[in-house]
């Protein structure tokens, strides 16, 4: 039985007033038509020339004009379909609930055997994949951090490891270039079953950053195009870091990263109309004392949770951006603070996807037992964001007139029925001990319930045709494109 539990929330939370997301509106179109954005792509140039845009194949720099903007825009769909590869794993993005998943994709773990800081592996992403797939927090999987002791094919083993040890849908942030994305559709379509239901019930989505301010990553763009050719969804993420990459303003950082997200899916959808797209921007700070990169501020809070405005504007799913706190241990006050406002904020301004658990340090650390510490804020959350039900059966005033006054209500069946609903948090609020035995620390908690889970949670296998299948597509890709 698949464990998801997504949030739906009843309250709502705005950062942009409807006046302000139409002048951010303004201000992307000006931006693609006037000032425009980078595609160092030969056939991205190629297909935006093609349907009217200005393009300088000297800069490489297009100038989209905003009816085409707009034009290609109205064949993006609103609502679409993720699935797993299981019964009770498919995730409708209509903007009912909030779909929550890992963050990627680290370089490093504390390794959760001998506690040594070291570069990530396979194994890595396999271990954290199985218990995603149990933590229901988790409606879907990024491979958390990337297989580094594969090379330039460690995304195809990141999804090779995914694949085998979770039913959860698969979303992949390192797809990059037509190779890559070409053996990527391969081992979908295997899942999948068949090129249709791969198209249909996709059990993989992949995700592009962009390149601030107002630039494309040529691999990731070209990658991308063979997704939405395939019918697979592709997304594209913005990342403007306020001071350094983006104007050191929220709306100027805002209207660049929306440029380059909404660049990106035009292109998408002039290669493929009707290819699912999706719209995500998680904002940063420079320190303007040492110009490192913060995420742990309130900039970021607000900017995260307006991209979810900004993508609804334009009538396609969005995928928030939360946790990937800055500080380096799991067990701190800054991770009780940090984590609080984006996965609250985007899941309440009505974000279909959300990533984030389980890296910190800017989102290149994996602690494994840090998962354990998001998935109960995240549950929190939930909680929060579901508001209080006034029906007849949670108002109870048969329960209170049964009672009276100075009565208690420990012996009522409706209290019997009713508390059992009620999530405790098991890190912050344990179990007592009994005979007088003292509790472990929470952080000593936290790796004991990842034990349990890798112990005990026994994800369900791919079939050995499907193992081999995909081990083939790796063997191939690797005589094609070898280590290095």
């Amino acid at each position: 039985m698949v464990n998801i539990k997504p949030i739906k929330p009843t309250l709502s939370f705005e950062v942009l007033s409807p006046s302000q997301v139409g002048e951010i509106r303004a201000a992307t179109l000006y931006i693609l038509e006037t000032i425009g954005v980078h595609f160092p792509s030969e056939r991205a140039l190629k297909v935006f020339s093609k349907h009217g845009a200005q393009v300088d194949l000297d800069s490489q720099i297009v100038h989209i004009p905003p009816d085409l903007v707009l034009e290609a825009m109205d064949h993006a769909p609103r609502v679409y379909t993720l699935s797993g590869r299981a019964e009770g794993t498919d995730l409708i993005l209509d903007g009912s609930v909030s779909y929550f998943a890992t963050d990627g994709c680290g370089t490093e773990t504390i390794d959760f055997t001998s506690g040594e800081q070291r570069q990530s592996t396979k194994a890595d992403v396999a271990m954290m994949a199985h218990v995603s797939d149990y933590l229901s927090s988790i409606s879907f999987y990024w491979p958390i951090v990337s297989a580094q002791d594969y090379g330039s094919i460690a995304p195809l083993h990141e999804l090779d490891a995914s694949f085998n040890n979770t039913v959860k849908h698969i979303q992949s942030e390192t797809i990059m270039g037509k190779d890559t994305a070409h053996y990527a559709l391969l081992m979908a379509e295997v899942i999948a079953g068949s090129k249709e239901n791969l198209r249909t019930r996709p059990p993989l989505s992949s995700l592009v950053c962009t390149i601030a301010p107002l630039g494309q990553d040529r691999e990731g763009i070209e990658g991308a195009m063979l997704f939405a050719e395939a019918g697979v969804p592709v997304g594209f993420m913005a990342m403007p870091s306020l001071g350094s990459t983006s104007p050191a303003t929220m709306a100027g950082a805002l209207a660049v990263g929306n440029s380059e997200v909404i660049s990106a899916m035009v292109l998408m959808q002039l290669v493929a109309p009707g290819a699912p797209v999706f719209h995500s921007l998680c904002a940063s700070v420079m320190d303007p004392r040492s110009g490192s990169y913060l995420t742990g501020i309130s900039e970021k809070y607000l900017c995260n949770a307006a991209a979810v405005q900004l993508a609804h504007d334009w009538n396609v799913p969005s995928l928030g951006g939360a946790f990937s706190v800055d500080c380096p241990t799991p067990d701190s006050w800054q991770l009780g603070r940090d984590s609080v406002y984006t996965s609250l904020f985007t899941s309440l301004a009505g974000s279909e996807m959300v990533e984030g658990l389980g890296l910190l340090r800017a989102a290149t650390l994996l602690i494994p037992e840090q998962i354990i510490y998001d998935d109960e804020i995240y549950h929190t959350h939930r909680i929060l964001a579901n508001g209080i039900d006034t029906n007849a059966d949670d108002m109870a005033l048969d329960v209170i007139k049964t009672v009276g006054p100075r009565g208690h209500f420990l012996g009522q069946e409706h209290t019997r029925r009713r508390i059992r609903d009620i999530w405790l948090p098991q890190l912050t609020h344990p179990a007592p001990m009994m005979n007088g035995q003292h509790l472990p620390d929470i952080r000593q908690r936290a790796r004991a319930t990842l034990s349990r889970i890798l112990e005990e949670h026994h994800p369900e296998p791919l079939s050995e045709d499907l193992k081999l299948e995909l081990s083939s597509i790796l063997k191939t890709a690797e005589k094609e494109k070898p280590q290095s």
